[in-house]
């Protein structure tokens, strides 16, 4: 029977860029701007991070169509990344594989990271 996750998961940091028109700053310097802001509000070092979700429903944010550009922009090499897309909720997605990862054992410390950037694309936004 399922015993569910509850009180096996915590959000230990959270990071988020200025709001704005930031035409200056390109999809990876947004994520750069989330991430340091998160390892400084959980008091962690990129090195703890064992696996990490990157969620982005259009690949012209020009971060593309894997979740490469989050392991090679934030520096976490040799760990698992997955790239998430699910339109409105792709954040969701990123947010619930990082909490179902740690809630299972497989790792302790995860990152879900979202990034749009629809101004620059042509889109409403």
């Amino acid at each position: 029977m399922a015993t569910g996750i509850k009180d096996k998961v915590a959000i230990i940091g959270m990071g988020c860029t200025r709001f704005g028109e930031r035409w200056e700053a390109g999809g990876e310097e947004l994520m750069v701007e989330a991430f340091i802001e998160c390892l400084e509000d959980a008091g962690i070092e990129p090195n703890e991070i064992q696996a990490a979700w990157l969620s982005t429903c259009l690949e012209e944010v020009n971060v593309g169509k894997s979740a490469l550009p989050l392991a090679l922009t934030l520096r976490l090499p040799f760990i698992p990344v997955t790239r998430t897309e699910n339109y409105c909720a792709s954040g969701t997605e990123a947010f619930r594989g990082a909490v179902y990862a740690v809630a299972s054992g497989a790792y302790d410390i995860c990152l879900a990271l979202g990034v749009e950037k629809l101004k620059d694309t042509g889109y409403g936004g």
